[in-house]
């Protein structure tokens, strides 16, 4: 009797071994499957090399995602980084979509959001930057923001100019950037099956008449836009001014991650993510693409608010000469533009003191560095009228007087 017992007991442990070496196997043909799809996926991706940035120096965006994830995110160091704002727990990426729509244009930045992926208060925030913003761009005198991208001639260079921009006008530290081809938001939405936008008549009219969209069935009203429809939108610009354009972005911005949120379905992210990835240049690392990935259905989840640099009142409107050319100007007041975009992003916990870290000034890159002393030596002109405005600079920039506010 117990020799049956005990050839039973082995029996049944016997099968509890098979059944866990069979877990296991199938554990790890599981994720190894995963790590080929996953480098498949990334290697479509345009990766430069050069990751300078801030969190390099101090933190890292593979930190940030896990002390989220092990809930010690109060825990994540904040402060001075190279003279810009930085915490841990936020990471600040520039988003840009170029306009380069025309063959053979180098193009310029249609669009400049920041999308703080802020896990210190659990939100996604969206920053857009005015591309007539007048600022002093290093190295090249002062022009409008978005030509900043195209003085570079484009791409990873240009994108790297106009993140020393942002930081050296701004005083935040923009952790990375994400360059996105022009089609790649329409093929995004087309994939998500539209956004919803409501529409004033003129903008209806406007999409109906100039896009050549099959879909011309448009009036005031709520409606799922088509990847082109909506795209035609977030460039509209004879219907109020650039402040309404940049806010029907950050709406078409908004209602892609309220789609993404109602999709909840990593199949669909995966295919929009195999059509779009080619169509993308980033210094974001591969292993920071996968912590993020990682984390996608927490992010998309998240509420998502928005700002506008410059905001009301921080700015003057001016007629200046640029190329030879007149040319009408966001001047911003930065210090108040600074400050705006501090309490965004940081909200009432902006960081103060020195970030903690060893030999903070030496371990910065190049590039943070270099906006620093810039910054430095951009608000000690001997004017002190010109001590809250980039002033212009560089051949044939000169301001002409024009009382716009």
């Amino acid at each position: 009797m117990n020799g049956i017992k005990e050839e039973t007991k082995l029996r049944r442990l016997r099968l509890a071994r098979n059944i866990g070496v069979l877990a296991v196997s199938l554990a790890l043909i599981v994720s190894g499957a995963g790590m080929v799809v996953a480098d498949q996926m990334l290697n479509r991706i345009n990766f430069v090399g050069d990751t300078s940035s801030s969190q390099e120096q101090g933190g890292n965006i593979l930190a940030t995602v896990e002390s989220t994830a092990s809930g010690s995110v109060t825990q994540a160091k904040s402060g001075i980084l190279g003279g810009l704002y930085h915490d841990d727990a936020i990471t600040n990426i520039m988003l840009l979509g170029v306009d380069d729509y025309r063959s053979g244009d180098i193009g310029r930045t249609d669009s400049i959001i920041v999308v703080s992926v802020d896990n210190r208060h659990q939100k996604l925030k969206l920053t857009s930057f005015m591309r007539d913003l007048y600022v002093a761009v290093p190295g090249h005198g002062s022009t409008r923001i978005n030509s900043a991208y195209s003085i570079e001639h484009g791409g990873a260079a240009g994108a790297k100019l106009l993140t020393t921009t942002i930081e050296a006008n701004f005083g935040t530290d923009i952790d990375r950037f994400v360059v996105i081809d022009n089609s790649a938001f329409d093929k995004i939405i087309d994939d998500l099956g539209g956004v919803q936008i409501t529409l004033t008549q003129g903008e209806a009219d406007l999409i109906n008449s100039e896009l050549g969209d099959s879909r011309k069935n448009l009036s005031a009203g709520t409606f799922l836009l088509s990847g082109k429809q909506a795209h035609y939108y977030c460039r509209i610009r004879a219907i109020g001014n650039d402040y309404a354009r940049t806010e029907r972005q950050r709406k078409v911005i908004s209602s892609i991650v309220s789609s993404l949120q109602q999709a909840n379905n990593l199949s669909k992210i995966y295919k929009i993510m195999y059509e779009v990835l080619p169509l993308i240049t980033t210094n974001l690392t591969k292993d920071e693409i996968l912590s993020m990935a990682a984390n996608s259905l927490t992010y998309v989840n998240y509420p998502v608010s928005q700002c506008r640099i410059p905001a009301d009142g921080e700015f003057t409107g001016q007629d200046v000469i640029l190329a030879g050319q007149k040319a009408d100007v966001l001047v911003p007041d930065l210090e108040k533009c600074k400050k705006t975009l501090a309490q965004f992003i940081y909200e009432n916990d902006i960081p103060t003191g020195t970030y903690p870290t060893e030999s903070n000034f030496e371990r910065s890159s190049d590039r943070t560095a270099f906006a620093v002393r810039f910054f430095a030596r951009r608000n000690r002109y001997d004017d002190p009228s010109l001590q809250r405005a980039a002033p212009p600079q560089g051949p044939g920039a000169r301001v002409v007087p024009h009382a716009r506010a």
